[in-house]
């Protein structure tokens, strides 16, 4: 997300406290429609209906209950419609009716859905909702026909086609809901796997790249490029980790084929979606920290997904190697970016960092018996918004639950926000003597 337009507002409070009313109302609204005793099947109690509830509105993916067998079709219905309000975003939503009307959105909404989008001074606002909206449902409803061919011959028309639209609604929207208690590990054939893949993936890319892809069809813009080939280099170097990290362990005994698909999905779900093919708990060390890393980077900006954004972690390490350089600005893709870009990706990875540590230490103190690893694992996983867990988010406290359901929303709302909300207005009537201090 770009902060340029969000700025203009001394405190954006305004467009955040917005933004987390919305779902805070929307999580508070599910939460209460699973509580109906049609929803459930089996007894939830209420603070896991709102567990569930603010997973789902953030897409996340954490559960505390089995959705496939703890919730009946209504639930899960009403789970679906949480994720898909939550992936597009509720005030997307509402914004694209009243354009349909020729209604005013607002000059504050304006900025605020051109800052989520990624929405630049050549493109119209109107046209890029329009645009995320259909193709949305353009995407879900080809993952559902595609889904459909293998559940509706196993689970009959109702529950086939049920089963198949919960999926693609989920991985379009990186939400990583699955109907399966193992996720998608008993999922076969392999194709099925790659559909999801192919979801979450175009999800993460972000409606403006897509827009000047599909619609202007081109690529000519930096942050079309740059997200194209982050995103690429990470699935490919991602991979390649993950099969040697895992050779001995979760890909042990496995043909080559079934390594390389493996690799390629656990790889490419943990920066977006949060669905495992393979058990997180019995990865290695090493291809649990791949997957933490990569659900601290995320997905491009303006998409379903969470994260930091692959063009901050780009922005990052070139930054650090133009001031290992002595120079001011970083060279990227034939283009020149300024300090101040380098500094505000600074400062996203620091408030990230911070927000890590205080949450990290608050698990401790609630949770004192907790596994070290484990916990920082599913906070990451929770403020990335992504879901994968290593099997912890059924043992939570009452108290872990709450400071999880907290980093969810904190992790949707993303640390872009946050970091723009704390600058507050960059302009300022006076300036100071310069000074110096040493470094390292």
């Amino acid at each position: 997300m770009s902060a340029q337009l969000v700025l203009t507002h001394k405190r954006l409070g305004s467009p955040a406290l917005l933004l987390l009313q919305g779902y805070l109302a929307l999580a508070l609204a599910g939460s209460l429609l699973l509580l109906l005793p049609a929803a459930r099947i089996t007894p939830v109690g209420w603070l896991d209906t709102l567990f569930t509830a603010v997973s789902a509105v953030t897409v996340t993916g954490l559960v505390v209950v089995d959705t496939g067998s703890d919730y009946s079709a209504l639930g899960q219905t009403i789970i679906g419609l949480l994720i898909q309000l939550g992936g597009l975003g509720y005030m997307t939503l509402g914004a694209a009716a009243m354009l349909s009307f020729n209604a005013s959105v607002g000059l504050r909404n304006q900025a605020m859905l051109s800052s989520f989008w990624q929405v630049g001074p050549d493109l119209r606002l109107s046209d890029v909702l329009r645009f995320s909206l259909l193709f949305s449902l353009g995407v879900e409803t080809v993952l559902t026909a595609l889904f459909a061919l293998h559940w509706v011959p196993l689970l009959g028309w109702q529950q086939g086609l049920g089963t198949s639209l919960f999926h693609a609604v989920s991985a379009f929207n990186n939400a990583g809901f699955a109907l399966f208690g193992d996720s998608l590990m008993s999922v076969s054939p392999g194709w099925m796997v790659l559909a999801h893949a192919a979801g979450f993936i175009i999800g993460g890319l972000g409606f403006a790249v897509l827009f000047e892809l599909l619609v202007l069809r081109r690529c000519r813009s930096v942050h079309t490029r740059l997200v194209l080939w982050a995103t690429l280099t990470l699935l490919v170097v991602g991979t390649l980790l993950l099969l040697l990290f895992e050779h001995d362990h979760s890909l042990a005994g496995l043909g080559w084929r079934e390594r390389l698909l493996h690799a390629f999905f656990q790889n490419a779900t943990a920066r977006t979606a949060g669905f495992n093919s393979l058990d997180i708990a019995a990865m290695s060390p090493a291809g649990q920290s791949w997957l933490m890393l990569n659900m601290v980077i995320g997905a491009g900006p303006g998409s379903t997904a969470g994260g930091i954004r692959v063009t901050t972690f780009v922005l990052l390490i070139t930054g650090v190697v133009a001031a290992l350089q002595g120079r001011t600005e970083t060279r990227m893709l034939g283009r020149m970016l300024g300090v101040e870009f380098m500094l505000r990706a600074a400062g996203i990875l620091v408030i990230t960092l911070i927000l890590l540590l205080l949450v990290t230490l608050l698990a401790f103190y609630l949770m004192p018996g907790a596994d070290p690893f484990a916990m920082i694992f599913e906070l990451i996983s929770a403020l990335g918004t992504v879901g994968l867990s290593t099997g912890m988010t059924g043992e939570l406290s009452p108290g872990g639950k709450v400071l999880i359901m907290a980093v969810m929303m904190i992790g949707k709302l993303s640390p872009v926000y946050l970091f723009t909300a704390l600058a507050g207005n960059p302009e300022r009537p006076l300036r100071y003597a310069g000074g110096r201090i040493a470094l390292g």
